[in-house]
């Protein structure tokens, strides 16, 4: 049976890597192509400028250095690397993302086992392979992969290391692996309530008084802070910021969503439970929070660990409002938790043991019908995505004209409604924008910065209902190419 269980493991990390090989070759576009191009941007900028980690660069810069706040980039900074060895390719970007799926999914099997079993552990590394919204951004050119394989990582390592607290390694591996998660993504900090549980679970209330954990959390911290006090003084010399400290304004503090019922069937009913688990894996993970596999009701058996873990990624997202209300990849961290209870509901009514009665034969033909449904759901979800990756599209045929006739050092303003994938494909520094912000102020604001070219795709203004602009600025300026999907006009 071990070996069993021990192929299936094998079987279910080729199945994480290979569904997630699908177009890896495509060029930065299609579904969040935005939040992957700015990622791009900046593992180009550090390969083809500065090659510094502390200085990451963007390319919506306008006519300043590029400097922008943002979370810590050692996602592209690996990558940048891995072009210094080989090339620039974004092929690159997305391996790196497979790779720490698969870390993931491992992980996640690992830890499981450790605390529950090994059937829950292959049922929950299953599952987090195969629903959809893992599958694509674990081959997205984003780091949200890496700080969840750091954040699977940093908490299996803690675990391990507070039963054997001596042992450094563990004691030091969790800590690089927690402190890179909340330095790739600050919200990671939600993960102090789980390893608090662990703490609580081993020393109940006296884990105060043990000096190694007050050293693990400043060890987090103080890197932590002191990175984004850094980045934020990237933000005071260029003005350019991800919006990270924008509160109620942007991402996060946005208290007014949460009386709203439309932030909560945003959220938890649109993106959590058809998005990323389908509604047919969204069943049995709420009967899920309801089995327990140790038939203990002790409150500080270690199988609490995802109700907190869970707990705390529900915190994050209620704090994190007007964020989660709009990406739905912002709850990416849910899916960890989320897949663990996916398999204790799984390994609970799919026994394997037979004969069985008649109503546990019922409770499995039920639940193999929701497999069934989980995986078509999440292959036709995966399949639409996808679709949104075309290379005949205009914006690439427009990319490689500004390439073709516009000087490499030209600065350009790109028309996308805010979109920087067309600057990014344009390998050009500049600005983005809407159709509606090509007032006479702004372009002159513009040209007074050296702005050189406008490029756009004729779509973005029909979109807008901008159509006489578009023609107002084809006859008030040298144009350089005009086709019916995109025109270049010189300034």
């Amino acid at each position: 049976m071990n070996h069993i269980l021990k192929k299936s493991l094998l079987l279910i990390l080729l199945l994480t890597i290979s569904v997630r090989l699908y177009h890896i070759t495509f060029p930065i576009a299609g579904w969040h192509s935005w939040r992957q191009s700015d990622t791009a941007a900046i593992a180009r900028n550090f390969f083809t400028e500065e090659n510094n980690i502390l200085y990451p660069r963007i390319d919506w810069r306008g006519s300043t250095p590029g400097y922008v706040e943002t979370e810590f980039q050692i996602y592209t900074f690996t990558v940048a690397t891995a072009y210094t060895l080989f090339g620039e390719n974004e092929v690159f970007g997305r391996l790196f993302s497979v790779f720490c799926a698969a870390g993931t999914v491992f992980g996640i099997y690992l830890l499981v086992k450790k605390i529950i079993d090994e059937t829950v552990a292959k049922w929950s590394a299953f599952f987090y392979a195969v629903l959809p919204l893992n599958i694509y951004y674990g081959r997205a050119f984003m780091p949200e992969q890496l700080m969840l394989m750091c954040s699977v990582w940093g908490v299996l390592l803690f675990d391990r290391w507070i039963d054997a607290p001596s042992n450094l390694k563990l004691f030091f591996g969790s800590l690089c692996a927690i402190t890179l998660a909340t330095l790739i993504k600050l919200p990671a900090l939600y993960l102090g309530l789980p390893l608090l549980f662990l703490c609580w679970n081993k020393y109940g209330s006296g884990f105060v008084r043990q000096p190694t954990i007050w050293m693990y959390a400043a060890g987090v911290l103080l890197p932590t802070g002191a990175w984004y006090y850094h980045a934020h003084q990237l933000k005071a010399a260029t003005g350019l910021t991800f919006g990270i400290w924008e509160m109620g304004t942007d991402k996060w503090g946005n208290t007014e969503l949460l009386t709203t019922v439309k932030f909560y069937n945003d959220v938890f009913f649109k993106n959590i439970a058809e998005r990323h688990f389908t509604y047919a894996a969204f069943i049995p993970f709420i009967v899920g929070l309801f089995i327990t596999h140790t038939h203990t009701h002790t409150h500080t058996h270690k199988e609490r660990l995802f109700d907190f873990w869970l707990i705390a990624v529900v915190i994050y997202i209620l704090i994190v409002a007007r964020g989660n209300q709009v990406h739905e990849y912002y709850q990416l961290p849910l899916m960890i938790p989320g897949v663990v209870f996916l398999g204790k509901s799984f390994a609970a009514f799919v026994p394997k043991e037979s004969p069985l009665n008649r109503r546990k034969k019922i409770l499995r033909y039920a639940f193999l019908f929701l497999l069934a449904g989980t995986l078509m759901l999440s292959f036709l979800r995966v399949e639409k995505v996808f679709n949104g990756e075309q290379i005949e599209s205009t914006m690439f045929q427009l990319a490689e004209s500004v390439k073709a006739k516009t000087p490499n050092e030209s600065l350009i303003i790109t028309v996308s409604e805010g979109n920087p994938v067309l600057l990014y494909n344009c390998c050009r520094k500049g600005w983005t924008c809407s159709p509606g912000t090509l007032n006479e102020d702004y372009l002159n604001e513009r040209r007074s910065d050296n702005a050189k070219y406008i490029v756009a795709e004729k779509e973005v203004f029909v979109r807008n209902h901008q159509e006489q602009l578009m023609q107002k600025l084809l006859m008030s300026n040298t144009v350089v190419d005009d086709t019916d999907g995109y025109f270049i006009i010189a300034l």
